[in-house]
């Protein structure tokens, strides 16, 4: 448990990581300030609504919260390619620490959530295990910006920074439409609902190839682990659940724990199937009294294509963060599982 001094400010707290780590910090005892466009938070935590875009926004808002000693920083705006990426999300942590720094005089460490997009998967296959020493790969990507900018912010200062990095990652969220367990969870229950068996619905390849996941729960017990270790200053840590894993052992679980038989796999673009099940959703939706949504635009079914099209190994290195003192470990088909179950007990799929 955390003294009453510790108070974090965490931006981008409506997101799956971002609500990972308020509700971890909220179970150990620190004091939450939620940080998102809507001013929303996790339950026992403090809302401020914030457009991270507009720096005198950010000064004026954190100026009432002077007492803040952490920022974790879990924000992300979408943009149409890597490169457009860059500008908006440089600029929301740029504006969110700079206020920081400027208000909050006990600032003791900066912790920014990245992902492995840092080792370059995005570009095809990588050396595995990625490790943190690894070289860059050739940008335009957006987090080598946040953490050249952090390495530089934080000199001749009393804070420190510290980078994340997680693979895939799984959590409980709604109305984020890059979530892994909310496009399996509706692809699955349409399939079950039509007398279907559930199907792998990505490459061949993706489903042999070795691969992790950091759930939101373990890379919010990282982050609270990082906020406070005299270990995690100015580092970058890779950070997942503690097992690699492989779809073609983890597919059959998730079907039997929907009740369903698995399939051969079956490669389909979801990004064009998916949006034409809105009538098969609405009769399933109606039968089991299930909240309305827009399955075309709740998930970004082209994003999930991605994800389980990517047929080369995606294996971090994590034992710098394990010798750093960091060992929670997590099993990642139980936890995925138990992602679904969470999505059913809230009405958004049916039971």
């Amino acid at each position: 448990m955390h003294s009453n001094h510790s108070f974090a400010l965490v931006a981008g707290a409506k997101g799956i990581v971002g609500a990972g780590i308020a509700e971890r910090l909220v179970a150990d005892g620190w004091r939450v300030l939620c940080a998102s466009r809507s001013g929303g938070h996790v339950p026992q935590a403090e809302g401020v609504a914030l457009d991270l875009l507009d720096p005198q926004a950010c000064r004026d808002a954190l100026a009432t919260y002077a007492g803040i000693t952490h920022v974790f920083y879990a924000a992300y705006q979408q943009a149409p390619s890597r490169a457009q990426e860059v500008a908006p999300n440089l600029t929301m942590l740029r504006n969110l620490v700079e206020a920081a720094g400027r208000t909050a005089s006990g600032l003791k460490k900066v912790v920014l959530v990245t992902g492995a997009k840092f080792y370059g998967i995005q570009w095809g296959k990588t050396t595995t295990p990625c490790r943190e020493t690894d070289p860059r790969q050739l940008p335009p990507n957006f987090y080598y910006d946040q953490e050249d900018f952090l390495q530089e912010a934080q000199r001749g200062q009393e804070w420190s920074w510290v980078n994340l990095i997680p693979p895939f990652v799984s959590g409980f969220a709604v109305g984020n439409p890059m979530n892994l367990v909310l496009g399996v969870g509706l692809y699955a229950s349409v399939c079950k609902e039509l007398g279907l068996p559930l199907r792998f619905p990505g490459s061949q390849g993706a489903y042999e190839a070795l691969h992790q996941i950091a759930d939101a729960r373990q890379i919010g017990a990282a982050a609270s682990w990082a906020a406070t270790s005299d270990a995690a200053a100015n580092e970058r840590f890779n950070v997942a659940n503690g097992d690699a894993a492989r779809w073609c052992n983890t597919w059959p679980v998730i079907a039997a724990g929907l009740g369903m038989a698995a399939g051969e796999p079956k490669t389909l673009p979801l990004a064009d199937v998916m949006p034409d099940q809105q009538a098969v959703w609405d009769r399933i939706a109606r039968r089991h009294g299930l909240r309305h949504i827009d399955i075309a635009t709740i998930v970004n079914w082209g994003w999930v294509d991605y994800m389980l099209r990517m047929s080369h190994d995606v294996l971090l290195e994590t034992g710098k963060i394990r010798r750093a003192g960091f060992h929670d470990c997590i099993e990642t088909d139980v936890v995925f599982v138990e992602r679904l179950r969470e999505l059913q007990e809230h009405r958004v799929i049916p039971s």
